[in-house]
């Protein structure tokens, strides 16, 4: 299956559009100004599977707050809600969702730029799309034909909260997998996560991806011949344990040094007419029930030794016709968060194309 994704950043804009009752009020309040204005019929409300959730959020000087996230809402807007906006193409038939949730602080410090805890927030797409955050400015001094506003306070004390809300542009027919929060912001690469699944989000994921074994032509940057489609297909996806990489001088941070690691396996094979050298396995990813993309490592020696993670191929050429099965490192660091699928990044193109893992 071919995972698309469109967005590329975020865009701000102005818009005037219908209010979402009770996601809208005053920046620096600390809280949301109910209004009572009916809401769009067309707008569909989201089942997120968890409420209330403790996080670790960390600041840009890497003071850590314990922070309590309660999800109030999810709501699927329309492409519709889109067209009054003055926003960047790219944005142009994308639907809004609009997710609003609470903040409490349950540190013993004040936390400084009280705004920055909902940065760490990820929505995730059935394709493994990440939701880019929209900002809509103008309209109403009082703000009140914006259907979204985040009125995170500029600081929030010891025990205080406040709700808020914010916008994120999904491509049209891509449903929602999760929400997540990640305690370092940088979801793919290990740390401390929290996820609120949304109903039926990983069913749909599920459905149309690929099975393993099935070939699919996959896009790569070859040096020296440009852009090729490689036809390719999951071999396997294997979880090791920590002590099969414990000696290895695998360039690990300090999340994923207590990780769980898995080893999957690719086969691709070469159209022609050069040799093909055998990099493919840096374009791979482990795709997580939660939203991760985790990206793989590579054996780095001929003589690296690991388990159900070959590296002979590592020294060889492959020639037209011939195939080669690469193995690539994905260290899962979160047990809660299991793997389902592997994707593989194409080059001029965006997305994924994914299969379903059968884990051994």
């Amino acid at each position: 299956m071919r995972l698309s994704s469109y967005i590329r950043k975020a865009a701000m804009g102005t818009a005037v559009i219908s209010l979402l009752a009770g996601c809208a009020g005053g920046q620096g309040t600390g809280g949301v100004a109910e209004r009572a204005v009916e809401r769009p019929a067309y707008w569909t409300d989201l089942p997120v599977l968890t409420g209330t959730q403790d996080v670790i959020h960390t600041d840009t000087q890497d003071r850590s707050y314990e922070v309590r996230i309660t999800v109030k809402s999810l709501i699927r807007g329309s492409e519709g809600d889109m067209r009054g906006a003055r926003v960047d193409k790219e944005l142009k038939g994308t639907v809004p969702h609009y997710l609003t949730f609470e903040v409490t602080n349950l540190s013993r410090k004040t936390i400084p730029s009280a705004y920055m805890v909902s940065s760490k927030f990820t929505l995730n797409g059935t394709d493994w799309t990440r939701g880019e955050q929209v900002w809509i400015s103008g309209g109403k001094p009082d703000g009140s034909d914006r259907p979204c506003e985040d009125t995170a306070p500029k600081t929030l004390a010891p025990g205080d909260s406040y709700t808020t809300c914010l916008t994120y542009a999904l491509p049209e027919g891509i449903g929602v997998l999760s929400l997540t929060h990640n305690a370092d912001g940088y979801l793919d690469e290990g740390g401390a996560m929290a996820a609120w699944p949304v109903e039926g989000g990983l069913e749909a994921a599920n459905s149309g991806l690929a099975k393993p074994g099935d070939v699919i032509p996959v896009q790569w940057n070859d040096v020296e011949d440009g852009t090729l489609d490689l036809p390719a297909a999951l071999v396997s996806v294997r979880r090791g344990k920590a002590a099969d990489l414990a000696r290895l001088d695998l360039d690990l941070n300090e999340n994923e040094r207590r990780g769980v690691p898995y080893y999957v396996l690719v086969t691709y094979t070469n159209p022609g007419p050069n040799d093909l050298y055998p990099g493919q396995a840096d374009d791979v990813r482990l795709l997580t029930e939660g939203g991760r993309r985790i990206p793989g490592k590579a054996p780095f020696g001929l003589h690296t030794k690991i388990p159900d993670c070959p590296s002979d191929w590592l020294t060889q050429l492959v020639a037209p016709g011939d195939s080669v099965t690469e193995c690539s490192v994905h260290l899962v660091t979160d047990d809660g968060d299991k793997p389902f699928a592997v994707g593989f990044a194409e080059a001029d193109r965006p997305g994924l194309v994914a299969w379903r893992a059968h884990l051994r």
